[in-house]
């Protein structure tokens, strides 16, 4: 016996994205995400495909799913790397990994994340005029500012915990790769007492002789004025033993 019910025919590609977009507008982003998934899911020969992607990657980012979002931008450039919307899925995906960025003293890879794909579009001299370029410039140097933190927080926990070599190696590293920062005269200190605390001496003068040189208004100072005499005394007795 026939049922009286009719089946429901399946919504051709063109309804899907058309709901999608509208849904898209009007801040409906779940059920945007809904038609594009589903024309992706149900059309794979589709050539209204390239859009369904789009569509989904910017639902993601304006429902806050940026883990999800960052995967379907990176998808859509690895699989249409010379399209027109490729700049925008780049700047996006770095959005997205920037959206989620933690605190200086938490593990800092959406930060790297992040500044990968700002720094391939700076780098890019196609992408000069574009509208993403300046925004890039500013969230690179946001990325570093929290990089740079990051490598500061971890310096001060291994002085803390007397692990000298270890503050060398951070604090060596944040005064090469993010020079001039606002800590930078307590990043010196740091290294060059690291260098004291392990009888280096000569790498700890010249340390303190560049914090006292560079800061001479830094509370570290005297104390650097002090380490200097202390080592130059050291260096006299060790050369007067030698004698």
């Amino acid at each position: 016996m026939m049922s009286s019910c009719s089946v429901k025919e399946a919504k051709t590609d063109f309804e899907l994205l058309s709901e999608g977009q509208k849904n898209f507008a009007n801040r409906r982003f779940d059920r945007a995400e809904e038609n594009f998934k589903k024309l992706l899911d149900d059309h794979p020969d589709s050539k209204l495909r390239i859009h369904a992607m789009m569509g989904l990657a910017d639902s993601l980012f304006r429902a806050d799913k940026f883990q999800e979002a960052a995967f379907q931008y990176k998808e859509f450039y690895e699989l249409y790397p010379i399209h027109k919307d490729t700049l925008k899925t780049r700047f996006y995906r770095g959005m997205s990994e920037f959206s989620e960025m933690k605190p200086a003293d938490r593990d800092q890879t959406f930060t790297k994340n992040a500044l990968e794909e700002f720094k391939k579009i700076v780098s890019n001299p196609d992408y000069v005029n574009s509208q993403f370029y300046e925004v890039s410039e500013k969230k690179i140097e946001e990325c570093k500012r929290v990089l740079a933190e990051h490598i500061f927080f971890i310096g001060k926990f291994y002085f803390r915990t007397a692990s000298y070599q270890s503050v060398i190696s951070r604090m060596n590293s944040l005064l090469t790769e993010y020079p001039d920062e606002p800590y930078e005269d307590e990043a010196i200190y740091y290294l060059a007492e690291s260098y004291y605390r392990e009888d280096s001496f000569k790498n700890a003068l010249a340390e303190f002789e560049r914090l006292k040189e560079k800061y001479p208004t830094s509370r570290y100072f005297n104390t650097a004025t002090v380490r200097i005499a202390d080592i130059k005394n050291i260096e006299k007795m060790a050369k007067n033993d030698n004698q």
